[in-house]
């Protein structure tokens, strides 16, 4: 009996509960990337929503992301996986600069 009860113990993780995955929205409006910069932590996924009259793009510097075009009114997820600063830029306004803030 007592061996059954320290198993079943050993087996708990008292506490221990699983981080929590956030969704952090970046809207490309007026071409612009709101808010420029995003902080996530793995496993969070970013939503990047076009508002704006013109297609767009969330292009990692670094090659770690690439949204393609994203049309007016559509949008891309991207799940952070690996920790670490990228700057990011849309294809067809480069003066449109982002930073994923991924700790």
């Amino acid at each position: 009996m007592v061996l059954a009860v320290l198993t079943l113990s050993v087996g708990q993780d008292a506490g221990a509960t699983p981080p929590k995955r956030r969704t952090h929205t970046v809207v490309m409006e007026g071409t612009r990337f709101q808010p420029e910069t995003i902080s996530a932590k793995p496993g969070d996924t970013i939503v990047w929503v076009n508002k704006d009259l013109f297609p767009h793009s969330a292009t990692s510097a670094a090659g770690k992301f690439d949204s393609s075009v994203i049309a007016v009114g559509a949008s891309w997820k991207f799940t952070a996986k690996t920790k670490g600063d990228f700057d990011y830029t849309c294809i067809f306004h480069p003066t449109m600069k982002g930073r994923l803030r991924v700790q």
